[in-house]
């Protein structure tokens, strides 16, 4: 985003304000002078209080608003330019209007250059084209086509006639925005230059000015039904606004003798002063509020930013100013200060505000936000929170979620989603509201297919590829501002990095299990090896030797005692091949289940094992080897190493798994950190997504717990 120097941001509000002064400036003389030009039209007073006073002065306060809104959030935006012009083009006609008045008329000689006001009035009252060109950039600030160049262009050349035209009016010059004329005419060495548009030009100026408003509301109504999203919104505005100023336009001007051949009928021109009215209360009321209105409800030019800043500010100064007159003119007037007394309540009020000054910000601050903001929260405050909360996990089940609740939360959709790129389609991963999730939707060639039921979709690369997307879905009625879609952009770009660790977090796990999947299947493997090869064999051959014993009996040699002794022997190492195959892994595991499999090694261990196993079916295959190992080897390092007498066993199915307590009564002193049996527990279980700690104090015995997933 582009930053706006500071001296860039403030010149736009000191024009607006500029043009607002001067406007405000006429109505002293106007309120003054109105005995002057009692009006004697044929509407009530109060219509033309309307049209002459409250119009003009209505609308110079929204387009100069307007225009520091715009400005200065970019400064060479033609739109913002053309407000600018449109406000101080009105304020300068109603002064020097009103200037000519006093000069001329009401206080002759009282001020001086009261011709040069007249002429100024005159021509700043005919130039429309600002207006017209307004109306054609709305609402991006382009002319999107040659059909809008050509109308702006006839508003142009329709100013500039009718300027040069008005050179040639011999008579008393007219008001430009009430009733009545002054005594003075435009400067006769110019009026060669007005009579040159005389005769058929001015024919060809009349038709010209007739149709240029519904030229201008025909363009704005194209290009609405052009539009799509909230661009649509916004111009339906101001598209109803013009289609009444525009019908009101020409009834107003049915008493042109240059375009209507009723000109001079009296019915005609009582129609077309009302039309006249309709027109002007239309231009100044109607259409400046449906452009503020498209502005502010959908924040163009992320204007929101710039009001929460206005109504802070704008607090701040009330309450500095409030404190100042409250202490030094009320409470000071009450007691009857003196001039040292004053100083001393100016100090006093001085200290107040610089002891309330940063609370009260911070609490206008929050105000100003929920106002222009409601319950949601601002984009920094999106983006921050979700940087500090990513920084803190490094697994997709915490980081999405909130993401998907910060999204939902900054923009007021009825529901956020984050999707994830898994393999050769994208998943949803998360979604806030919690609903059903979707199957996964496969991806070609790097390219966000469509999600479903989203009325916006942010995809997330890591240069090229495509790592997931953010989507979010308005409630009816509702359209995602440019502001919206800014900071979904900017939590794209944010979210990306996330992502792509987050991947890479998810690649190591995958591979530690894919790791302690391997070396299960190898135990399993060395398992059937023995059981089935070396174990059969000396099965057959114990089986041989017990046969060669009993031919042997009855023999006065030692071929039988020699023989018992082999058999014995070889029956040794057969129950310890066994017990070494049952170890590698457990046949009573896979027959049994983890219950008997735990039992069974409570009943092998030296130290009385108390056991407590609370299952209410039988884990994943993966969870039970998991538990019985971690079991096993925590049984193991208590004989070696405890000098405990007793040990407890716990195993408890919870909702999100399984989760396993050893305890003992031993020397304590433990330490995973160390290496040996207790890491490759760890690393076993956190390889299958689990958690283990271990509590061992020296002289205080050893506490182990490990939480599996059941996933």
């Amino acid at each position: 985003m582009t930053i706006v120097p500071r001296g860039r941001r403030l010149w736009p509000w000191l024009v607006g304000a500029f043009a607002i002064a001067v406007a405000l400036a006429s109505l002293p003389l106007l309120v003054i002078d109105w005995p002057t030009f009692k009006p004697g039209r044929i509407e009530p007073n109060w219509v033309t209080a309307l049209n002459d006073v409250i119009g003009p002065v209505f609308a110079v306060l929204i387009v100069s608003v307007l225009a520091g809104f715009i400005l200065s959030r970019s400064p060479a935006n033609p739109l913002g330019l053309a407000f600018a012009a449109i406000g101080l083009l009105v304020a300068f006609t109603m002064l020097t209007q009103e200037y000519a008045v006093r000069a001329l008329v009401a206080a002759p000689g009282s001020l001086p250059a009261g011709d040069l006001a007249a002429w100024i009035g005159t021509w700043t009252g005919l130039t429309i084209f600002p207006q017209v060109l307004a109306i054609l950039l709305f609402p991006d600030g382009r002319l999107p086509g040659p059909a809008w160049w050509a109308v702006a262009g006839l508003a142009a050349l329709i100013t500039a006639a009718t300027i040069v035209s008005s050179l040639g009016d011999p008579w008393p010059l007219r008001l430009p925005m009430r009733d009545g004329s002054l005594p003075v005419t435009m400067p006769p060495s110019l009026w060669t230059y007005g009579f040159a548009l005389a005769g058929d030009p001015q024919t060809v100026l009349g038709w010209s000015s007739l149709l240029l408003a519904p030229a201008a509301a025909a363009l704005v109504l194209v290009r609405t039904g052009r539009a799509q999203g909230d661009e649509r919104f916004q111009l339906r505005w101001l598209a109803f606004a013009l289609a009444i100023t525009a019908v009101l336009w020409m009834v107003g001007n049915i008493d042109d003798n240059r375009v209507s051949p009723w000109a001079s009928d009296t019915s005609a021109q009582v129609i077309a002063r009302w039309g006249q009215l309709g027109s002007n209360l239309a231009i100044t009321f109607v259409v400046p509020a449906a452009i503020a209105i498209a502005i502010f409800k959908y924040r163009l030019f992320d204007i929101d930013v710039v009001i929460s800043r206005t109504l802070l500010f704008g607090s701040l100064a009330a309450f500095i100013t409030l404190t100042y007159i409250a202490l030094v003119f009320g409470v000071g007037s009450l007691i009857g200060a003196g001039a040292g007394l004053g100083q001393v309540l100016a100090l006093l009020a001085t200290a107040i505000v610089a002891v309330v000054f940063q609370p009260l910000r911070d609490v206008l601050s929050r105000l100003a936000n929920q106002l222009v903001y409601g319950e949601r929260r601002t984009p920094y405050e999106v983006l921050s929170g979700f940087g500090s909360r990513a920084a803190l996990s490094y697994s997709a089940d915490e980081v999405l979620p909130q993401l998907a609740a910060l999204l939902r939360e900054a923009t007021g959709a009825e529901r956020a989603e984050a999707w994830l790129r898994v393999g050769a389609e994208i998943r949803r991963v998360a979604v806030d509201p919690p609903s059903t999730q979707p199957r996964g939707i496969p991806v070609e060639r790097e390219h966000l297919p469509v999600l479903p039921d989203a009325d916006y979709t942010v995809p997330v690369r890591h240069g090229d590829e495509l790592l997931g997307a953010l989507a979010i879905t308005k409630r009816r009625g509702d359209r995602v501002t440019p502001g919206e879609s800014k900071l979904l952009d900017d939590l794209a770009s944010q979210t990306a990095l996330v992502l792509r660790n987050l991947r890479l977090v998810e690649e190591l796990r995958a591979s530690r299990g894919r790791i302690v999947r391997a070396q299960d299947e190898e135990r399993r493997r060395v398992e059937r090896n023995l059981h089935d090869g070396a174990q059969q064999r000396l099965v057959a051959l114990s089986l041989v030797l017990g046969r060669a014993r009993a031919a042997a009996q009855g023999s006065t040699s030692r071929a039988g005692d020699v023989l018992a002794t082999a058999e014995g022997e070889l029956r040794a190492a057969l129950g310890e091949l066994r017990e070494l195959a049952q170890g590698i892994h457990p046949t009573i595991l896979v027959t049994g289940g983890l219950e008997p499999a735990l039992r069974s090694l409570a009943d092998r261990s030296p130290v009385p094992v108390e056991m407590d196993v609370s299952l209410a079916g039988r884990p994943p295959e993966a969870a039970e080897v998991a538990a019985y190992y971690i079991v096993s080897e925590a049984l193991t390092n208590i004989a070696k190493h405890a000098h405990a007498s007793s040990v407890r066993v716990s195993v408890t199915a919870t909702e999100s798994g399984l989760v396993i307590e050893v305890s003992d009564d031993g020397v304590g002193g433990a330490d995973a950190a160390g290496g040996g049996g207790l890491q490759g527990l760890e690393d076993r279980t956190a390889a299958i997504g689990g958690r283990m700690s271990i509590t061992s104090p020296a002289g205080a015995g050893t506490r182990l717990l490990a939480e599996i997933p059941c996933d």
